[in-house]
């Protein structure tokens, strides 16, 4: 006889009402979800730019949420619907209230605010770690996290090398500095000529001699310090690799200063491998202007002419106006003035910049090591050497240049010089 196989029962159950429920949890559930969940993208997004731009949409989600859900309503209570419209720009009417409705909306608001703050927060999360992908091991994720200046972690130290790492001022030096000094002194007091400090290899084989010295107790010390370093380094570098690019300012300004560094490599390899001459424009909101639309070229390769110059500096204005020019007419359809906005860096407050309360400001000055900019272009383009060690590199960017600025100021102060001397001579006379 064949076995029965018992089939287990399905449970069922129904979700409770808001009313019976003994915690917040899925206090969303309903018109109040409607209402937060066409924002969760728009919202990690702006969590990728910052916590400014975070602070920002939050605000705009609560403004919205609380125009068209009622702070009386409480938790268990579901308005009545279609949910009115809602117009960020409209006025909103002062609501007649006497002081303990006051202090009730207020405290009603504020719970609110926060508690919408965490419901998308978590989503958003969420949704982030999803999508992270360890990106360690993938050569074309190691060579782009060097714009973001991403680099490998060193391994653990030694044992010695973190004793230096730790106490070298204080414990290592002054003996490296004695040895170093007896060494150089011959037995009848005669100084002899040598190198003007210990080399690494001297200082080391101190550092050495000193860590055996040590007790075994602070031997284990040091070396467990440095595998927890080590540790926490490498931690944090595979955090970053498996995070999504920043969208921070500060975090895209800093790649864009790697970007000129970074492109030089990639179109000198591109040279060696293919013998092609190239170049690369680059344009959008910047940072550093203030999310003002800008351009950045990187070219690699020079011609054969008496003056062997790069593709963008051999008919420069033709260049800039056909070009650059062109390019610079496409930018404002690829960006809003709300992405130029937002891509600005946080100007700083009175607190973190020093010079923000200052009554007077000095005009720029020249600066002798700007000397390989070129002023002389209507566009106040630079061009520098991108590569010391290479002529083939050239990088130019419509930033205007220091020197540019300081020949302006420097022109300004002439004018002015010049005016008061006439007004000075017209009044004596």
């Amino acid at each position: 006889m064949g076995k029965t196989r018992k089939t287990a029962r399905k449970r069922t159950w129904t979700r409770k009402e808001k009313k019976d429920r003994r915690n917040l949890k899925l206090w969303a559930e309903g018109a109040r979800e409607s209402i937060l969940r066409p924002h969760l993208a728009a919202y990690t997004d702006a969590l990728e730019r910052g916590w400014r731009a975070e602070r920002d949409y939050v605000r705009e989600v609560c403004n919205e949420f609380h125009a068209r859900i009622s702070w009386r309503l409480t938790d268990d209570e579901e308005p009545e619907l279609p949910l009115p419209e809602y117009d960020p720009l409209a006025t909103v009417e002062a609501e007649e209230l006497n002081d303990e409705e006051t202090v009730a909306k207020r405290e009603r608001v504020e719970t609110m605010n926060a508690r919408i703050n965490r419901w998308l927060k978590y989503r958003a999360t969420k949704m982030r770690r999803s999508k992270a992908v360890d990106r360690s091991d993938d050569p074309w994720a190691l060579l782009l996290s060097k714009l973001a200046g991403v680099t490998v972690p060193p391994k653990a130290r030694q044992g010695y090398q973190q004793y230096m790492h730790e106490a070298y001022e204080s414990e290592i030096k002054p003996v490296v500095e004695a040895r170093w000094k007896a060494s150089n002194v011959e037995e009848d007091g005669v100084t002899l000529k040598t190198a003007k400090g210990p080399r690494a290899p001297f200082r080391a084989e101190v550092a050495r001699e000193l860590f055996k010295e040590l007790s075994e107790d602070q031997q284990d010390d040091i070396r467990a310090r440095a595998k927890a370093e080590a540790l926490a380094e490498r931690t944090e570098y595979l955090k970053r690799m498996k995070s999504m690019p920043s969208k921070s300012p500060e975090d895209r300004q800093r790649c864009i200063d790697n970007l000129g560094a970074f492109m030089t490599e990639v179109l000198k390899g591109v040279f060696e491998y293919t013998g092609l001459a190239s170049f690369a424009v680059f344009g959008g909101p910047m940072p550093a202007f203030e999310g003002e639309l800008r351009t950045l070229t990187v070219a690699y390769g020079r011609n054969l002419g008496p003056n062997a110059c790069h593709f963008p500096q051999w008919a420069k204005p033709r260049f800039g106006k056909e070009v650059l020019g062109f390019m610079r007419e496409w930018l404002p359809t690829a960006y809003t003035p709300a992405d130029c906005k937002e891509a600005a860096l946080p100007k700083p407050s009175d607190d973190e910049d020093p010079l923000a309360r200052a009554k007077y400001t000095i005009d720029d000055v020249d600066d002798s090591s700007d000397g390989d900019n070129d002023t002389s272009s209507s566009d106040s383009d630079s061009d520098t050497d991108s590569d010391s060690e290479s002529a083939d590199s050239d990088l130019e960017r419509d930033f205007p240049s220091r020197r540019k600025k300081s020949q302006d100021a420097i022109g300004k102060k002439k004018a002015r010089a010049k005016a008061n001397d006439n007004a000075k001579k017209a009044k004596s006379s």
